[in-house]
C-alpha cells in the first residue's frame, strides 16, 4: 500500500536521476515558491515537467540532508583558489554580485563557468 507523499520503487529509481535542466527548474522553483505556501510542492512538481509531488519532496529532502552534512563539516568543502592567487578571470573578483540589482549582464556572463570562492560557497548554503 502507498501512502500519499511515498514514492513507489520505480519513482525511488527515477528520482535519483535528474538532468541538469531538471535540477536548474527545481532550484528556481524553489527559491521563488515561499516556505508557508500551502500549494507549494505542487507549484514546484508544476515547475519541473515529469516529475511528481513525491521525486520532489524527495529531491528537497535529499538537497536539505547534503546542506546539513555540509554545514556540520562532514563533507569537506571543495578546494577554492587562494584569495591572492588569480582566478580565470586574471584577478580575484571576491563574492558573486549575481542577481543583484543593477549588476550587468556581461559580469553575469563573465562569471559562469568559474569556480566558486570559499566565500560564495558559505554564503550559497546559508540560504
Amino acid at each position: 500500500m502507498k501512502l500519499q507523499g511515498q514514492m513507489t520503487t520505480n519513482e525511488k529509481s527515477k528520482s535519483t536521476l535528474w538532468s541538469w535542466e531538471e535540477n536548474k527548474a527545481f532550484e528556481v522553483a524553489v527559491a521563488i515558491h515561499a516556505e508557508d505556501r500551502s500549494d507549494r510542492w505542487e507549484r514546484i512538481a508544476a515547475a519541473v515537467p515529469g516529475r511528481t509531488i513525491a521525486e520532489i519532496k524527495h529531491h528537497y529532502q535529499r538537497l536539505v540532508e547534503d546542506i546539513r552534512t555540509i554545514e556540520g563539516g562532514l563533507d569537506p568543502l571543495p578546494p577554492y583558489l587562494p584569495r591572492n592567487r588569480a582566478a580565470h578571470t586574471g584577478h580575484y573578483q571576491g563574492i558573486s554580485n549575481h542577481g543583484v540589482k543593477g549588476s550587468s549582464r556581461s559580469n553575469q556572463e563573465r562569471r559562469k563557468g568559474i569556480a566558486w570562492t570559499e566565500d560564495e560557497h558559505r554564503l550559497a548554503i546559508s540560504f
